[in-house]
């Protein structure tokens, strides 16, 4: 597997979205902890989205949510960790363990500091427990799906089989996320905000990455 070289315009790409996510998080937690507009319109926007769901939608987007579960993230990260460790891309095996697994520890930090309760929709498909901000099906799916993309991306040249893959990866991860809204288990603010605290790590975890292999390339 060869890996093309951090170029450029990949940095630049990088660096805005870690830039745009780490804006967009810390905006959103700024409206969570001073009870502003946005926050305060998470349960009428809600209830909205309830009052038009359906049954067939319910059970669609209960699939799609199961896709962001932890079973699904964690035995798809190990079995994709068990290939690179097989073919010794130890690079690529410590870029993934590190983006999903400290997306999973970030997640349980933040929801820890931001104590944020479960909406209570009375037509909600589901009543899960636990904090709700950011939203963790959010978050780490992007994380994990995110960088088989990026993995994707910097290892096969080919665009007719890399194109179909990163778009469906990617509205993948944005269906994942609004499941979480249409089975009434998060609110929106909590969906963006997994979002990009998901981007956000990916980028800081593909930067530190490339730094090491820039560092011990001059070696």
């Amino acid at each position: 597997m060869k890996t093309k070289k951090f170029s450029l315009p990949h940095a630049a790409l990088i660096i805005a979205i870690l830039l745009i996510s780490g804006l967009v998080f810390a905006s959103l937690a700024e409206d969570l902890v001073n009870h502003e507009t946005f926050s305060n319109l998470d349960p009428t926007l809600g209830n909205w989205l309830l009052t038009r769901t359906s049954l067939t939608g319910d059970q669609i987007f209960s699939l799609i949510t199961f896709m962001g579960n932890a079973l699904i993230i964690s035995s798809g990260t190990g079995l994709l960790g068990l290939w690179l460790a097989k073919e010794k891309y130890w690079n690529h095996l410590c870029l993934l363990f590190s983006t999903v697994g400290g997306a999973a520890i970030l997640n349980f930090i933040l929801k820890n500091i931001f104590l944020r309760p479960r909406p209570d929709f009375p037509l909600a498909y589901s009543h899960e427990t636990g904090y709700s901000f950011p939203s963790g099906h959010a978050m780490i799916s992007l994380a994990f799906y995110g960088i088989i993309a990026y993995l994707i991306t910097i290892t096969h040249k080919d665009l007719k089989i890399k194109i179909p893959i990163l778009i469906g990866l990617f509205i993948l991860s944005v269906l994942i996320g609004f499941s979480r809204l249409y089975l009434g288990v998060h609110y929106l603010t909590d969906v963006l905000a997994g979002w990009a605290a998901g981007g956000l790590w990916m980028a800081i975890c593909i930067l530190g990455d490339n730094l090491y292999l820039s560092i011990r390339r001059k070696k």
